[in-house]
C-alpha cells in the first residue's frame, strides 16, 4: 500500500502539535515497512523552512534528514504545477501535491486538512481516520 503524507502531518511530529500520535503512528507504518509512505519535494523544502524558523537550522536539517530516511521524496515537476493550474483548485501547493500523488499512482493522501483536498480524486483521510481503516490504530 502506498500512502502520500502531506506537509500538516509531517510537522505535526516534528512539533508534536495536536494529534501527533495518529501522525506518529502512520510515520511509525512506513518506517516499519507496513506501508510505503512517500512526500515531496516542495513539502520538504517547505518544512524546512517552518521549522528553521521554529528551532534553527540544524535542527531543520536533522528532522529533514530523519523524514527523508523513511519516506521516499518524490520530485514536483513541470506536469504536476501545469495541471494544478489547469484543474481550477483554490490552493494552488495542494493541487500540486495531489497531482504528484496521482502521477505517481498514490491512491491514499493522508493529511489533517481533508477540506484541502475536497477536489481530489484520491482517498484522502486524517491520520486519525487511515489507521482505523487499515485496522493498525494499536500496531
Amino acid at each position: 500500500m502506498k500512502i502520500f503524507i502531506d506537509s500538516d502531518v509531517l510537522l505535526g511530529v516534528v512539533f508534536k502539535r495536536s494529534e501527533f500520535e495518529n501522525s506518529s503512528k502512520v510515520v511509525a507504518l512506513c518506517e516499519k515497512g507496513i506501508v510505503a509512505g512517500y512526500t515531496s519535494s516542495l513539502i520538504l523544502a517547505n518544512a524546512y523552512y517552518i521549522i528553521r524558523n521554529e528551532n534553527g537550522h540544524k535542527n531543520a536539517i536533522v528532522a529533514i534528514s530523519s523524514i527523508r530516511e523513511v519516506l521516499t521524496v518524490l520530485d514536483f515537476t513541470n506536469k504536476s504545477i501545469g495541471e494544478s493550474i489547469q484543474s481550477g483548485w483554490n490552493d494552488f501547493e495542494n493541487g500540486v501535491q495531489n497531482f504528484i500523488a496521482l502521477n505517481n499512482k498514490i491512491g491514499i493522501l493522508i493529511t489533517r486538512n481533508i477540506e484541502d483536498y475536497k477536489r481530489s480524486s484520491l482517498q484522502v483521510m486524517t491520520p486519525k481516520q487511515f489507521l482505523e481503516s487499515e485496522k493498525l490504530r494499536d500496531e
